[in-house]
């Protein structure tokens, strides 16, 4: 998000469009710390397969 669109969320916290604000926060949060938990947790994957079958790929 660049930094007007930021800015303008920011102005709009304190206008009666709080509660969509907040509520399109949240879920752009939890859309980034899901997808940021699925990249962990692939890359946690593949290191063990690549420590266990490393040779296999070589």
């Amino acid at each position: 998000m660049n930094t007007a669109t930021s800015r303008l969320n920011d102005a709009l916290c304190w206008t009666p469009l709080a509660p969509l604000i907040r509520a399109a926060r949240r879920h752009r949060i939890g859309r980034r710390t899901r997808e940021q938990n699925d990249v962990h947790r692939i890359s946690t994957l593949l290191s063990s397969i690549m420590l266990a079958h490393g040779d296999m790929l070589s």
